[in-house]
């Protein structure tokens, strides 16, 4: 039987049939390695899982937000079949197929989606499914793909880029916690003892933001002004949107086909 090095130190066959594979069984397993199935807080027993679900947000033991992007897509997807009715009339304008994708469709992939130290992958995933609803609602054929870039079909739906779209929720929720005074901040300031493994370690999510501030020019725009923080987010976005290809997307796509 094969063992996942991740799960448990090993990487060969074992002749133990009794061996579970935490991973592959879905069970919980500590950081520290330690077999247990529950802490003591307090006078609380709390048990230890693998994943749980907060608020709509995917929280995993592993860290990171591979598990929360998988879980909105699908959520998405859900949401898109059921208005495909809507999305797909001809009756309605292409503007309010875009108004009503935004705010029911994607609104509901983006969810918490401020909390997320996105990396690489993660955005591909989700520009990757947001487009495949976008083609689907411009009636686009599977031969005309990689004929024409995103953008269009973007601005003939009056969309703005999803990694832009990110960007902004995730400023504007740093601009909220940067003035906070309860435990979202205290969470932001900690410091966690201990070493990282080798390698390049993971970006933070304030690491993540420090990165858009650099890349928005809000570097010195004071965050704990509320509303020249938000005026300043908003000036950023419109200028970013207005830049040629509407920023980086990735993925390319077809343009609509003639009514």
């Amino acid at each position: 039987m094969w063992v996942h090095k991740k799960c448990s130190g090993l990487k060969r066959l074992t002749k133990d049939s009794d061996f579970k594979c935490s991973r592959c069984q879905g069970t919980a397993r500590p950081i520290d390695g330690r077999p247990q199935s529950e802490v003591q807080v307090g006078s609380d027993k709390l048990d230890v899982v693998a994943s749980f679900c907060y608020l709509g947000d995917m929280l995993s033991a592993a860290g990171g937000c591979d598990l929360a992007t998988t879980t909105r897509v699908k959520t998405a997807w859900k949401k898109f079949k059921e208005l495909l009715p809507v999305l797909l009339s001809r009756h309605l304008s292409y503007k309010t197929r875009g108004h009503v994708y935004s705010t029911c469709v994607q609104s509901a992939m983006l969810h918490a989606s401020e909390t997320w130290p996105l990396t690489k992958p993660n955005l591909q995933r989700l520009q990757r499914n947001d487009r495949a609803m976008i083609r689907q609602i411009c009636n686009v054929k599977p031969e005309d793909v990689a004929t024409t870039r995103s953008n269009e079909l973007l601005t003939l739906l009056g969309l703005e880029d999803l990694n832009l779209i990110l960007k902004e929720r995730r400023l504007r929720w740093y601009g909220h916690v940067e003035r906070s005074s309860g435990a979202i901040k205290t969470a932001l300031d900690m410091q966690v003892t201990g070493s990282r493994g080798k390698g390049r370690p993971r970006m933070t999510w304030k690491q993540v933001t420090e990165r858009d501030r650099k890349d928005w020019k809000l570097s010195t725009t004071d965050p704990h002004d509320r509303n020249t923080w938000r005026s300043g987010v908003r000036s950023a976005m419109r200028a970013a949107s207005q830049l040629p290809g509407r920023g980086s997307t990735d993925v390319d796509v077809a343009p609509v086909p003639a009514r």
